[in-house]
């Protein structure tokens, strides 16, 4: 498996963005930043193994990390995509953010998607171990692509979250966002069922070191300083 850092500086711009098309303008704009990943990540099991790989693994909130690494392969049938979402306490009660799982067709920051409503219809209060899951809604490509059978939609819980957590960080001393936990807990239960000649690639969207506090909070301990 192979882990590629990229650190850089990039020149200030200021872009004028309405009310009404903000959303939709932060996710493609995220998409064309992120999708510089996909590009690594199908050019170097090119390079390496010959073929690309058979699964890409990432995780969602709103989607943008997801459809960055994505991009480069939505027209490559034979790769399998796979977007993690947070099932948190569980998705049979309400203290989830698995708005692909759950959700229903509606509009949310000028965007119609699959949103996650309450019982009035109305944008519901969400749950998640993860800030950066935490949004009620998906970026409408990812309704789409679930809508036409191109990427597959799973949701894990804040359990499994933390030990994939525990599972990377600790052996390989890479410790993962929390939101990519989710990613990596799938992805270990995937990787059972798939052959030694198999590649499968996990989308880490981000450090964990600065959610070691909430892991050791969630198992009930205290962390001094």
């Amino acid at each position: 498996m192979l882990f590629i850092c990229y650190k850089g500086v990039l020149n200030l711009s200021y872009n004028r963005v309405s009310e009404a098309n903000k959303e939709v303008y932060l996710f493609q704009s995220s998409q064309t930043y992120q999708k510089v990943i996909g590009k690594e990540v199908k050019e170097h099991p090119l390079l390496e193994e010959g073929r690309l790989p058979d699964d890409v693994v990432a995780c969602a909130g709103d989607g943008s990390n997801a459809m960055g690494a994505f991009y480069e392969f939505l027209n490559d049938e034979n790769v399998k995509l796979f977007v993690i979402e947070a099932a948190d306490k569980w998705i049979d009660t309400k203290q989830h953010v698995a708005t692909m799982t759950l959700g229903k067709l509606g509009i949310i920051h000028g965007m119609m998607t699959k949103v996650l409503l309450d019982e009035n219809n109305d944008i519901s209060k969400v749950y998640s171990i993860s800030a950066g899951l935490d949004y009620q809604g998906v970026g409408p490509e990812h309704a789409y692509l679930e809508e036409i059978k191109r990427v597959e939609y799973y949701a894990i819980t804040d359990e499994e979250t933390v030990l994939a957590f525990d599972y990377l960080s600790k052996p390989e001393g890479i410790i993962p966002a929390i939101e990519s936990a989710h990613a990596v807990s799938y992805a270990m239960k995937s990787a059972k069922t798939m052959n030694k000649d198999q590649i499968l690639v996990i989308n880490l969207s981000g450090r964990g070191d600065k959610d070691v506090r909430q892991i050791v909070e969630y198992r009930g301990l205290h962390l001094e300083g």
